[in-house]
């Protein structure tokens, strides 16, 4: 038996491992693509912003002691100001993202209802 012959269940081994390993390193999130890392980044950045904009909603409408109804279609006007006026712009931007507005007005929804 020669040495190539000898080696080659070996190789076979080494290859389906290697392409077994890639399967399940990015099934199970292990490896994750750039597109997906800069997505995740951004929804990062977007949640944190809404948060912020959010509490501080909140805490102007409790220190003033503002009872408007925030939940519902019909306070979208309400939650639209509200949003726009405490979410906040990153250095080089002018107004805040629109999608930073958005995922404020979700959470002042979601909180107004939760009450």
């Amino acid at each position: 038996m020669t040495k190539q012959e000898m080696l080659k269940p070996f190789s076979w081994g080494v290859v389906s491992g290697c392409v077994a390993t890639a399967i399940v390193a990015f099934s199970a999130g292990w490896v994750v693509t750039s597109s997906a890392r800069d997505h995740q980044v951004q929804t990062a950045l977007i949640g944190g912003q809404a948060s912020i904009c959010a509490k501080l909603g909140q805490d102007h409408r409790q220190a003033t002691g503002d009872a408007t109804d925030l939940l519902g279609y019909q306070a979208r006007e309400a939650r639209d100001t509200l949003a726009k006026t405490y979410a906040i712009a990153l250095p080089g931007q002018e107004t805040a993202d629109a999608s930073v507005i958005s995922a404020c007005l979700d959470m002042l929804n979601k909180a107004a209802s939760a009450n």
